[in-house]
Order: structure tokens, then C-alpha cells, then sequence
């Protein structure tokens, strides 16, 4: 087995992973925004995927291959996955469109293989934690494969900012990714919106922002990827959330009752969560008309 300093980049991909947007009915173009979302979501069927009638967290509409478009009584929702949503990203761009969720991911693809190269950043992340104030400090796991297929997280499940490292030949069998490894960043609400604009707005937005934006995520919490450690570093500024009772409602929402979602889902209870949540709202718009 080569020396890990030995190792070379062979080629770099880099994009859009996941996006999720609303944007209100009563907005100008609002039709056109919603054409343009499902005119995205033909194209992901295009490819042989199946393509159906689909209600979703409260929308009904169609659904793709894991992607979706709908609507409400007020609102217009797209959501893209996958290699899908960095085709389909630039389709949502309007002045009003709110971006609740954005993935951005590097993939390098290496001379050899790096089984362990998830081990070592986690223990890097680790080794960065200890060196922070203890109120600062970052959840970091690290999931383990027999095969090498090793993922790491880097922060909490309900935070507005997640990272994520995993070995993508063994998360997806597809040869195309052999000797390569995978550093996604999550950005959710205001982190969201600010850095969809400046994706949109780039000329070039994988060497513009992507690449750079993920290198030094990563970087800032201790994370140096192979091979890019030279990459000049982009980062985000936070768009200041307004401290209003409905801030704060949703900020509980996210610390508290995602991560009991997300457990309910996990053993098994996914539909009956949707039901509920879908009922709720339902029930929310009836009151209000």
C-alpha cells in the first residue's frame, strides 16, 4: 500500500448534491418559476426514471427518481437529489424563491485507493475539536464499513451547517468513482439561501465557489482534503436571522423536534410521520379560510 503523501489527484468533479425551494403563489412569475421546476423534473425522467403523482410534506405533485415538484394552497415546493439537482438548480432561481436546504459536494478521485481515508479525517476533525472552547465543540462521528466504505459527519443533524466524508465507489458501486472520495457540505435556511445567490451568480460555479467553498469548510474545521490543501479558500457569510417569536419557534423546531423525526423515520415510521405532519398543516389552512 502506497504512503498516503504519495497519493495523487487524478481528477476533481464538483456540484450541486441536493436542493429544496418554495416560493409563494402570490409572487410575480410564480407559474413560470413552477413550469421551469417541472420542466427539470422531466428532464431527471428523460433518463428512464419513473415518473408519478406524488403528495409530499404537504404538496401534491410529481415525482422522479427522488425528486419532486408541487404545490399548495399558497406555496410552490421543488426539491432535486443527487446528480439530478446540479442539472436542475439553476431552474429555481427567482428574487423571491426561499432555498431551505443546499448540498455542495467535491469528489476527488485519487491514484489509489485510500481505504482509510476516512479514519484519518475523522481523527483529524477530532484532534481540531479538542482545540475549541468546550461550548464550541462539534458532534463528529464516524460510521465504519467492513469494506472501507467509511462516512464521517462533521456536526450536529439539526444544525444550519453539516459536513459529511465518505468513500463514493463503496456508497455506490459505480466504477466511475473507484479511488474516490467524496466532501459534502450542507447548508440549510439563511446559510442556504446566501449560498445558492452566489452559486447562481458565479460564471463558473465549481471552480468560483464550489470547489473553493467545500475546501475550506472543511479546512476551518480541521478537515485538509488530499491533494487540495492549496486551494484558495471561499467562505460564506451568514445572513443575520431577525430574533422574532417565529425565529425562535422554528430554531426549536430544528434543535428539538427534527432529531425525534429523524429517529421516528429511522425505526420505521416515516409515513406515518408525513400523515401527520400533512394533516397538521391541512388542518392550519382550513382555521385560517
Amino acid at each position: 500500500m502506497p504512503k498516503r503523501s504519495d497519493v495523487t489527484v487524478e481528477t476533481v468533479f464538483a456540484g450541486v448534491d441536493w436542493i429544496s425551494a418554495t416560493l409563494g403563489r402570490d409572487e410575480i412569475s410564480n407559474q413560470t418559476w413552477l413550469y421551469d421546476a417541472i420542466h427539470a423534473l422531466e428532464q431527471v425522467a428523460m433518463l428512464g426514471n419513473t415518473y408519478k403523482r406524488r403528495s409530499l410534506l404537504g404538496f401534491d405533485g410529481w415525482e422522479s427518481a427522488g425528486c419532486f415538484v408541487g404545490s399548495n394552497d399558497t406555496m410552490h415546493y421543488a426539491q432535486f437529489a443527487g446528480k439530478y439537482a446540479d442539472d436542475a438548480y439553476h431552474f429555481l432561481e427567482h428574487p423571491k424563491v426561499h432555498i431551505s436546504r443546499i448540498d455542495l459536494q467535491i469528489t476527488v478521485k485519487y491514484s489509489e485507493e485510500l481505504l482509510k481515508e476516512g479514519r484519518y479525517q475523522y481523527a483529524s476533525a477530532l484532534n481540531h475539536n479538542k482545540a475549541l472552547p468546550e461550548g464550541r465543540h462539534r458532534k463528529i462521528n464516524l460510521f465504519v464499513g467492513s469494506d472501507g466504505g467509511d462516512t464521517v459527519y462533521v456536526g450536529s443533524p439539526s444544525s444550519e451547517q453539516r459536513g459529511r466524508i465518505y468513500n463514493k465507489h463503496k456508497q455506490s458501486g459505480d466504477a466511475a468513482y473507484e479511488c474516490s472520495w467524496r466532501y459534502e457540505s450542507v447548508y440549510r435556511n439563511t446559510y442556504a439561501d446566501r449560498v445558492f445567490r452566489a452559486t447562481i451568480a458565479a460564471n463558473n460555479p465549481p471552480s468560483d465557489v464550489i470547489i473553493p467553498s467545500v475546501v475550506e469548510w472543511f479546512r476551518e474545521r480541521g478537515v485538509n482534503i488530499l491533494g487540495l490543501g492549496d486551494e484558495q479558500g471561499y467562505t460564506f457569510e451568514r445572513l443575520k436571522e431577525p430574533h422574532t417569536d417565529v425565529a425562535r419557534k422554528l430554531r426549536w423546531i430544528r434543535n428539538q423536534v427534527v432529531p425525534t423525526i429523524r429517529k421516528l423515520a429511522e425505526m420505521g415510521y416515516a409515513e406515518e410521520l408525513m400523515e401527520a405532519i400533512s394533516e397538521a398543516i391541512a388542518a392550519a389552512r382550513n382555521s385560517q379560510l
